[in-house]
């Protein structure tokens, strides 16, 4: 997927990663990534119908692109 988002930021566009695996994501470098703390693969952005929840990630993960991209690092936050 940071292949994908490296091609995508090289034409100009920001991205952001959403992931839940942090370690894997950091070998990649992805120009932006956020981890929600404690969810599992299939449910990146936490319970199913808490739109609530998919919202406060969302803003979340779009407000990384305020910033400068940091590669390499992914934001961990927690979300319960």
């Amino acid at each position: 997927m940071v292949t994908v988002q490296r091609a995508i930021e090289m034409l100009g566009i920001p991205t952001v990663l959403i992931t839940v695996e942090p370690e894997e994501s950091l070998q990649a470098r992805p120009p932006r990534a956020l981890c929600p703390r404690g969810f599992v693969p299939g449910f990146t952005l936490g319970r199913p119908k808490d739109a609530a929840l998919h919202k406060w990630i969302i803003l979340d993960a779009l407000g990384l692109l305020l910033a400068p991209p940091q590669p390499g690092e992914v934001v961990v936050r927690d979300y319960r």
